[in-house]
């Protein structure tokens, strides 16, 4: 880990100290500097691992918060995936959201989105979001099952409650898409979750690594045409494009970007 840290870093970190999350305007007000000279001084300290950055802002890292992943990680596709997903989201928006490592990393994204009403079967996700004054959490009942990462909701009861739920938006994580075998799911017990949550949505995207591309789990879910969207990440290959009617959305990640746009992600045809 590098330690030599200017002035500035030093007061960055003071001010992020004991705080869920620090808008990076904010912090080029406090300290009298442009907001490019705070992104500059960011990058150093998300190297060290001393501090995350979340969309449009910065928190203080702990041992409990994993690193956020950047593009020379093996992770940065989830992180790609997680921030265009955000893009779509806009104040006054009503989200529900499955379980996952790409849902984990879009709920770090959602933070400072105003007036955000949020369903979720994921009770990790619940925990952080309803700390947030500006969100609005509501979470199905059901049995508690393990997920990798988290504990989940789950069974009859879950689904009867989500189909009742109207949203103008679904993310739904994905573990396999095929343009044949539909969008499916290692865990047979998630079907019927999974299914009432597609239901509820207006908008509906699935959140699907490259790697899940072809795959096929014990789970069917739907057809991946009931999906309106897939958001992946950019190493996935032009010849899986065709299959799935101009759907698909690669996304790639610039670490320096703060994620702050009221452009539309770039779709790759």
């Amino acid at each position: 880990m590098r330690l030599r840290l200017n002035t500035r870093q030093r007061a960055i970190l003071r001010e992020v100290e004991g705080r869920e999350y620090v808008e990076v305007k904010d912090l080029a007000h406090r300290l009298d500097v442009d907001v490019s000279t705070i992104r500059r001084d960011l990058q150093g300290l998300v190297r060290d691992d001393l501090v995350e950055r979340l969309h449009g802002g910065v928190r203080r890292r702990t041992v409990d918060s994993p690193p956020v992943a950047f593009a020379t990680t093996p992770d940065s596709g989830v992180d790609a995936i997680a921030h265009t997903a955000r893009r779509m989201v806009r104040n006054g928006d009503r989200i529900a959201l499955g379980a996952g490592i790409c849902i984990d990393r879009l709920v770090s994204t959602l933070l400072d989105v105003e007036d955000l009403t949020v369903v979720t079967t994921d009770l990790q996700s619940a925990e952080r979001l309803s700390r947030q004054p500006n969100i609005r959490v509501v979470i199905a009942g059901g049995e508690l099952r393990d997920a990798p990462g988290s504990t989940v909701v789950s069974g009859a009861a879950t689904a009867e409650f989500l189909a009742a739920q109207q949203a103008d938006w679904v993310f739904l994580e994905v573990d396999g898409i095929h343009p044949f075998a539909g969008i499916t799911t290692s865990h047979a017990w998630h079907v019927s979750t999974a299914r009432a949550l597609l239901s509820a949505g207006d908008r509906r995207v699935g959140l699907a690594r490259s790697q899940a591309f072809g795959a096929r789990c014990v789970g069917f879910i739907a057809e991946a045409s009931e999906l309106d969207l897939v958001i992946t990440d950019d190493r996935l290959t032009d010849a899986e494009l065709p299959a799935f009617a101009g759907r698909i959305v690669r996304a790639s990640l610039d670490p320096t970007d703060d994620w702050r746009t009221e452009q539309p992600p770039t779709y790759h045809p």
